[in-house]
């Protein structure tokens, strides 16, 4: 989910970690008791149950298959034209129809309620798990307890790790049920442990479950983007639009990065904001060639992530809350275009 796509990523990644592709070298017995020694006493220092504690990590063991599927990403690069290929597909084009006309009053309820429109939860439901149908079947407690051991992300995993106990321990998904992706992702939504326990949301009444409830599963995923204090979802405005830039934009597009950025790789590249005006006098054009809307009540900022020869496009305020479910430009624009595509 928001750390990465990370079915995804297994199959192409822009950062890369093929020097550490090679057979991993697991730990002894020792090693591995003694670290889960030390987690259990952690586990209960965060609040959970000693029965728990023993019924899930009494008898876990490390896996390898894991541990490969995290390092050995492929080197190579994809364009944004590759990545699109893969993601906004007809196929998930058509099946994110079909999920908005099946569901069309629990959406439209969704919807209303947590004040977003339906079709971006829809596309990000189709962008994480092909709208249910790919969510992954590994132990969640085996992915982090694994991942959390490993070196290169250990303390963001021991946090994982720590959610998934939490989640088990307060009776919210049992631990049989608790499955998803070699990273920790859950269910149809692809959140993280962490996630689902902040943003999880029971909309039938059964409890949280985002396997089988495609309710629960558009309302976390509604609750969790119309929910960061940082930067609130408005549901007046769209996530972007694709634009052309002017022919002299290479004389100046030095000029349009922010200083001092802050926040991941894909946040901080994107340009100062502008007003469409602003943007309208500076030359750019919508894809079509036409003057962009003249409106100066919002502000929109440039990316272009595979450079200044490469797609460019104006994104408002709630492109930065799809970064936080995802940080890649990549990503936030795939689900820009597929929630265009979904509601034409």
């Amino acid at each position: 989910m928001q750390y990465f796509t990370l079915f995804f990523i297994c199959l192409f990644s822009i950062s890369t970690y093929a020097s550490e592709c090679k057979k991993p070298e697991m730990p002894s017995n020792d090693e591995w008791n003694k670290w889960l020694s030390e987690i259990k006493i952690e586990a209960i220092n965060n609040g959970i149950s000693k029965k728990t504690i023993e019924n899930e990590l009494n008898n876990i063991k490390p896996q390898k298959k894991i541990i490969l599927r995290d390092r050995c990403q492929p080197e190579s690069r994809i364009t944004l034209k590759e990545y699109l290929f893969y993601r906004v597909d007809k196929a998930r084009i058509v099946g994110g129809k079909k999920i908005l006309k099946k569901y069309q009053i629990e959406l439209d309820e969704i919807s209303k309620y947590f004040n977003i429109q339906k079709r971006f939860i829809v596309a990000i439901l189709g962008m994480e798990s092909s709208y249910g149908k790919n969510q992954g079947k590994i132990r969640t407690i085996d992915a982090v307890a694994t991942l959390a051991f490993d070196r290169r992300r250990s303390e963001f995993y021991k946090k994982q790790l720590f959610a998934t106990l939490k989640i088990i321990d307060q009776n919210l998904v049992s631990s049989n049920n608790l499955k998803g992706s070699w990273g920790g992702a859950l269910g149809m939504t692809q959140m993280l442990p962490t996630t689902f326990i902040d943003s999880g949301y029971d909309w039938d009444g059964n409890g949280v479950d985002i396997w089988n409830s495609y309710e629960d599963a558009f309302a976390s995923i509604a609750n969790y983007l119309t929910t960061i204090d940082k930067n609130l979802w408005n549901s007046n405005l769209s996530w972007g639009r694709e634009v052309l830039p002017p022919s002299n934009f290479s004389d100046f597009a030095e000029s349009l990065k922010q200083q001092n950025p802050k926040g991941c790789g894909a946040v901080k590249s994107r340009s100062v904001p502008k007003t469409l005006i602003e943007w309208n006098k500076l030359g750019f054009r919508d894809k079509d060639g036409n003057i962009l809307p003249e409106r100066n009540d919002f502000e929109a900022r440039l990316v272009y992530p595979d450079g200044i020869n490469g797609r460019m496009f104006l994104v408002y305020q709630n492109y930065k809350n799809l970064l936080y479910y995802n940080c890649s430009s990549y990503y936030a624009i795939s689900l820009g275009l597929l929630s265009d595509e979904i509601n034409s």
